[in-house]
């Protein structure tokens, strides 16, 4: 059937002799849901534009329908006219009245425009016209996130829950900004509730598992993330996350294949890289791992934890000297990083540089006291010393004695 034959029969059915004798409402319902479902069937056959032509003239003919109004808002947004669509719903709530779905949509066509101030105030004049409306808290939600406002976020997300307890969107939402406030038990009972709700969802299923493995639950944050991805599409951030998990549980060399299937869905993603990396050396695999290195160093140079793990390849492959200098390199841009110091402090031992090892780690106590690490290296350089009292005074230290 041609689209101007189904416009026709539409009409037929709108002027049909029989809908005389329907009330007015009922007429203005059965006329809605034909030129609707018409425009319906245009946009599934890719012709959204015939679609907005066609009810652009409708609404012409019958300015107080507001169904058709927002539907034709809705086109104009689905084709990328976001000022047109913006003027039709400033057209309709003037015309119109304010009404919570009218803001609603004039709301999303403000953001779509960047529009976030807009946005908001659009929002909030909806909320107060439907405060039970969790489709508007999620949307005022969204803005505020974007803007890094997670308590009002959190606020209302928790009125959308409060209105819709089984909305799993507007969960799984309040999980993530719970995420974003270090409220990570709390996030993950959201994420938990998610899944009652739909138990083989990868989303939730891979929220769940990110915050096990923040948690350092990771056997369980495996099972969650591998059941994440039987489920749903291959992700970069799932399989990472998965590695991480498994190494963690000691499980390199699966690690390390995980990490590379992150690494081809995202090609020099500098975490992954440098997850690979360290889990190529977990592998002893180190002419491996320091490839990598060579490569992020190259952009990211200005890593101290990156320099770490390079000194740390270069010493399992004997060479100390190399270690030393990236050591040195990470401690010049973060002077009180402890694992670099406690590393460096080894690897000075190791090449018999006592003093210098001494040195540093007096100056590390002296900024943290309570480090048992740095109290069981400096025991051991006494030791080297012969400087026995003062080695135990040290190793009682580490034991937690002293």
């Amino acid at each position: 059937m041609g689209e101007q034959t189904m416009t026709n029969a539409v009409k037929q059915i709108v002027r049909a002799p029989v809908n005389r004798f329907l009330p007015p409402a009922v007429k203005t319902v059965v006329s809605t849901f034909c030129w609707q479902t018409l425009s319906n069937v245009m946009v599934f056959c890719k012709r959204s534009d015939k679609a907005t032509v066609l009810i652009s003239r409708v609404v012409e003919k019958d300015r107080t329908n507001l169904s058709l109004r927002l539907t034709l808002a809705r086109l104009l947004l689905r084709q990328g006219r976001t000022s047109d669509a913006i003027y039709q719903l400033q057209h309709t709530v003037a015309t119109l009245g304010p009404k919570p779905n009218l803001l609603y949509w004039l709301g999303e066509a403000y953001s779509l425009e960047g529009n976030q101030i807009a946005t908001l105030q659009a929002l909030e004049r909806a909320v107060h016209l439907a405060p039970c409306d969790s489709e508007v808290w999620k949307a005022k939600a969204k803005v505020l996130r974007t803007q890094g406002e997670w308590g009002q976020a959190l606020t209302c997300l928790e009125r959308a829950t409060a209105g819709n307890p089984k909305d799993f969107e507007a969960l799984n939402e309040k999980g993530l900004v719970l995420v974003e406030l270090k409220r990570i038990e709390d996030a993950l009972i959201c994420f938990g509730g998610c899944l009652k709700l739909r138990s083989k969802d990868p989303s939730a299923l891979a929220n769940k598992g990110m915050c096990l493995c923040k948690l350092g639950l990771h056997f369980e944050a495996m099972t969650a993330l591998k059941a994440a991805l039987k489920y749903g599409e291959p992700n970069p951030v799932l399989f990472n996350n998965l590695a991480v998990s498994l190494s963690h549980l000691g499980c390199y060399q699966e690690s390390v294949e995980t990490y590379q299937k992150a690494l081809a869905l995202y090609p020099g993603d500098w975490e992954v890289m440098s997850n690979l990396a360290a889990a190529l050396a977990k592998c002893r695999r180190f002419d491996e791992a320091l490839i990598y290195f060579d490569q992020l160093l190259d952009e990211k140079s200005g890593e101290p934890l990156l320099l770490n793990n390079v000194a740390q390849c270069f010493e399992e492959l004997d060479k100390r000297d190399r270690a030393l200098v990236c050591y040195r390199q990470a401690l010049l841009m973060e002077p009180n990083h402890r694992t670099v110091t406690l590393n460096m402090g080894g690897c000075l031992v190791e090449m018999g540089n006592l003093t210098e090892a001494e040195e540093l780690m007096d100056a590390h106590l002296a900024a943290d006291k309570d480090d048992r690490r740095s109290w069981g290296l400096l025991g051991e350089i006494y030791d080297r010393e012969g400087k026995y009292d003062l080695a135990v005074d040290c190793y009682n230290k580490a034991l937690g004695l002293g």
